[in-house]
């Protein structure tokens, strides 16, 4: 009775060893495969600083995953972008020609790329897309990866009323009139100076003066800063 348990027990373990040694297998004969890391949306709120720069875009960034095993030597990878059609305003993403993957001994990297900022635009303040894998990309040396892990959402707003705004200052709040005096100026609000209250009053009658068209608030109305 002994050499029967023992016979049915030594089947047991062979079978879960043979069973284990295929999984290996199958988990470890893979070719390279690369996913986005974290939230499948990416939300990049734009702010007044963002705004003040000369530069007309804001540096971000995504993160990606290696599915299997680390890397044994650099691999490139591309990344397009495609519509998403539940934004009315896509985004206007300047991406590499190629990425590099070359941190070997982890499975996640962080690579870089700008977004052209949006014209501050009243009721149009939120714009989407997706970056996506590009895997018909000559460059691209990934083959693909999850499938709920192939795009990545990206959604890229403005909020750029500061939190100290002083209505007594400049009159009530608007987009369109701070982005007037960012652009006076070229400072945000909790660096002005004392002498640029006066300066962006001048600013605008002689933009006024000179022709140009009247600068209107979310509401419809020309800005005032008196």
């Amino acid at each position: 009775m002994k050499r029967i348990i023992y016979f049915v027990l030594a089947i047991l373990v062979c079978g879960i060893y043979v069973g284990c040694s295929e999984n290996e297998i199958d988990l470890y004969d893979q070719t390279p495969r690369i996913n986005f890391y974290g939230s499948t949306t990416h939300v990049r709120t734009l702010v007044d600083t963002d705004y003040v720069k000369k530069e007309p875009y804001a540096v971000d960034s995504f993160m990606v995953r290696i599915q299997g095993d680390l890397l044994k030597e650099n691999r490139d990878f591309c990344v397009k972008i495609t519509t998403n059609r539940d934004y009315q305003n896509s985004v206007d993403v300047i991406l590499e020609n190629k990425y590099t993957y070359t941190e070997l001994d982890t499975v996640c990297q962080v690579f870089y790329y700008k977004i052209n900022r949006p014209k501050v635009e009243s009721g149009r303040n939120v714009y989407g897309c997706y970056l996506e894998f590009d895997l018909d990309n000559p460059f691209h040396q990934f083959d693909k990866g999850l499938v709920e892990k192939n795009q990545e959402v990206l959604n890229v707003r403005w909020e750029l009323r500061p939190d100290e705004w002083e209505d007594w200052i400049f009159g009530s709040y608007s987009d369109s009139k701070y982005m007037f005096i960012m652009n006076v100026c070229q400072r945000v609000w909790d660096d002005l100076e004392n002498e640029d209250v006066d300066k962006v009053k001048q600013a605008y009658r002689e933009y006024i003066e000179a022709g140009n068209p009247p600068i209107l608030g979310e509401d419809g109305d020309e800005i005032d800063y008196e």
